[in-house]
């Protein structure tokens, strides 16, 4: 019998006409496990959701395909993919907003939960930090930003993770920009630790690359009697 995290996969699939980017996003959403990692995380939640770097709109209709129903918004900076992602949606999906722009320049007003999940690295270190210094203040309290990039070290996967982004940009499938990894302290900079808590998981699957989900919570405010709401 096949899984949930199996069936919305194949739904998903489904939406897209062409034979290879079918092909693309089944296999995409099977063997990522960074999709069913961020149901697990944002299932009981009500709060929006803004995917900085959507793509096609993957995240978004998986976690429609999964039962989450909150408000998704997302922004990418290549309006082919967005175009793609609309096609495929084809209003299939409510409160679902794909939008063109760049998160550079613009972002939209929001208040929620954050995904920004394998753009960092295309973004030089100032853009790094000013982006996740504005996607930290729209994190609601007791609200979560997932973070997902491949810190840079020198190991195997890490050197792995930089030969298979060239090569994807080699074949146009995503932009064309310098690289620049991240480190662990240049993303934490950003979540200050009275504020916000933090959690890394591997998050490669069955890959030979460094990626790494960073899941940073910001703490809800205490009540008058010292406890926080949900306690």
């Amino acid at each position: 019998m096949r899984t949930e995290h199996e069936q919305a996969c194949e739904r998903v699939a489904s939406l897209f006409t062409a034979r290879w980017l079918r092909h693309y996003v089944s296999s995409k959403l099977r063997s990522d496990p960074v999709f069913p990692a961020a149901f697990e995380l944002l299932k009981d939640s009500r709060e929006p959701i803004l995917d900085v770097g959507c793509g096609v709109g993957l995240l978004a209709f998986y976690l429609r395909e999964r039962g989450l129903d909150a408000p998704v918004i997302g922004v990418d900076t290549d309006g082919r993919k967005i175009r793609q992602g609309l096609a495929a949606a084809q209003e299939r999906y409510r409160a679902v907003e794909l939008i063109e722009q760049d998160a550079r320049k613009q972002l939209p007003s929001f208040r929620g939960n954050v995904a920004l999940l394998d753009v960092l690295h295309y973004l030089a270190p100032p853009d790094q930090a000013t982006l996740l210094d504005e996607l930290a203040s729209r994190v609601a309290p007791g609200g979560l930003l997932l973070l997902r990039d491949a810190p840079r070290e020198q190991t195997a996967r890490f050197w792995t993770t930089y030969a298979g982004e060239v090569f994807a940009q080699t074949i146009s499938w995503n932009i064309g920009a310098p690289l620049h990894f991240p480190t662990r302290e240049s993303i934490d900079a950003a979540f200050r630790a009275e504020e916000f808590t933090r959690e890394e998981r591997p998050a490669w699957g069955g890959t030979p690359f460094n990626n790494r989900l960073f899941v940073f919570r910001r703490q809800a405010p205490a009540r008058r009697d010292g406890s926080t709401p949900g306690a």
